[in-house]
């Protein structure tokens, strides 16, 4: 089993944000100290009144902590951005981080976004589709010509290709049926949602597999998953701390029309939400739930989400080295 950390560079309206970096960054140096593998950052545009800094930009600073931990966004918005900008940042972050780069795609569903690009969420799916075969030529070929729906390139090359001068794992997520199987037939991994129950995800790895054998190709190099977690010395005290920041999050992504938190207030169905999700109580517990995701859905590659915006850093350093004991008992 691998741990990597999804660093979340997401803050409060009225937070201040000079200290914000070096929060982050300690966050990867504790992970790093812990054991874990990786670190992932998500991508979004205009949040406001939450705060955010940008993907590539924050990896560029954080691969400095790093060490050999592999990095990468989790997820580029691909829907409604260009393949050629995220194929040479990501060749580019590849050279720069010494645990390489891997790039994981996403559609996107905020309106705000498609609208702020000129980019439709009707086309999200073929766009995406379109731009995974041009990001692959991009890092695999010196010349390129593609004349798509979406994207033209004539006789061109990039700027820079990856570190093996072909190609870097690129994953795809997807949270229903058609979308899961479309990622096992044109991505090296399948990302899921932050926010699919237990049973769910259960049944949507099933999905998946089946997909893959439908399509003649083998298991994935690796199994990942993305959780929130949160531990302390206590079940108790974890949900203590981490139910207004948690709560704070999802409002957003409600507020932001993500149908996974559809429905009545956030607040209101906290408790049942985050029981048959979330990875939030002592170590006894996240040891128990990491050792299912291993043995029940063969996960080896967990990232975890340990700090919402408000969570105290010291809460969230705490938290970190919970897990790397979780790592160590678990294996």
């Amino acid at each position: 089993m691998r741990f990597g950390l999804y660093v979340n560079p997401q803050f409060q309206d009225e937070a201040p944000l000079a200290a914000a970096t070096e929060n982050m960054a300690a966050q990867v140096r504790a992970a790093r100290g812990a054991g874990y593998s990786s670190i992932f950052v998500p991508h979004h545009y205009l949040t406001h009144p939450m705060r955010m800094f940008q993907a590539n930009i924050l990896l560029a600073r954080l691969a400095a902590e790093a060490g050999d931990m592999r990095m990468g966004p989790g997820i580029w918005l691909m829907g409604m951005t260009n393949p050629v900008q995220i194929a040479e940042e990501a060749a580019t972050l590849d050279w720069i981080a010494p645990g390489g780069y891997t790039l994981a795609l996403g559609l996107g569903y905020r309106d705000a976004e498609f609208q702020a690009f000129g980019a439709s969420a009707r086309d999200r799916a073929a766009r995406t589709v379109e731009a995974i075969e041009v990001i692959r030529r991009l890092w695999s070929e010196d010349r390129v010509t593609h004349h798509g729906r979406f994207f033209q390139l004539d006789d061109v090359g990039a700027s820079v290709r990856p570190r093996n001068g072909s190609s870097l794992p690129l994953w795809l997520g997807a949270s229903v049926d058609p979308a899961i199987r479309r990622a096992a037939r044109l991505a090296d991994g399948w990302l899921a949602s932050f926010s699919g129950d237990w049973p769910e995800l259960e049944r949507s790895f099933g999905v998946y597999d089946a997909a893959r054998a439908e399509a003649g190709l083998p298991p994935p190099a690796e199994r990942v998953l993305c959780r929130e977690c949160f531990v302390a010395a206590t079940p108790e005290k974890a949900l203590e701390i981490a139910r207004g920041p948690l709560i704070y999050k999802y409002g957003a992504y409600a507020s932001w029309g993500n149908a996974n938190v559809a429905g009545k207030p956030f607040a209101e169905q906290f408790d049942g939400f985050q029981a048959e999700r979330f990875i939030i109580g002592d170590r006894a517990y996240a040891t128990d739930r990491v050792q299912w995701l291993k043995e029940t859905l063969k996960v080896d590659h967990l990232i975890l989400r340990m700090q919402w915006p408000g969570l105290p850093q010291d809460d969230v350093l705490r938290s970190i080295d919970f897990m790397g004991e979780v790592l160590r008992d678990v294996g």
